[in-house]
């Protein structure tokens, strides 16, 4: 199986703490960075290129889908998924508009991120053509 880099964003760090240990775990998902904000996540994510970056949908200096839609407006961009406590049918529109390719619930991540990864990382899609929106 192929590893999985992952690249975290969102501005509470014990929620980051938590998903990072969880992370840690696994031999095949590696957090290749975290950040606070949209702003922070944008210049380190021009450090590294990410297979998924995991986004809160509400950021301290832009909106979640603000910053999706920059990322995917990037050569090549990682897959990308949103995190928000209000999971429903319009939030997913919203989410898939704004170029996301996945959206999970804050409260249900830790139990069900592997299964967002296996949809959205491995397969064909994995092989960079980050094509076809896919949600969890």
């Amino acid at each position: 199986m192929t590893l999985v880099q992952l690249f975290l964003v969102d501005d509470n760090d014990d929620f980051l703490d938590g998903l990072s240990e969880s992370v840690a775990q696994r031999t095949d998902v590696q957090i290749v960075g975290r950040a606070h904000s949209g702003r922070e996540a944008l210049d380190r994510l021009a450090e590294v290129s990410p297979d998924l970056v995991l986004v809160d949908m509400t950021l301290p200096d832009m909106s979640g889908l603000e910053l999706t839609r920059r990322i995917k407006s990037r050569p090549k961009p990682p897959r990308v998924a949103l995190m928000t406590f209000h999971d429903s049918a319009a939030a997913r529109l919203v989410a898939s508009t704004a170029g996301a390719d996945g959206l999970i619930s804050e409260v249900e991540v830790r139990d069900k991120l592997m299964l967002l990864i296996e949809k959205l990382c491995y397969g064909s899609s994995m092989k960079r053509q980050r094509k076809g929106k896919e949600t969890l």
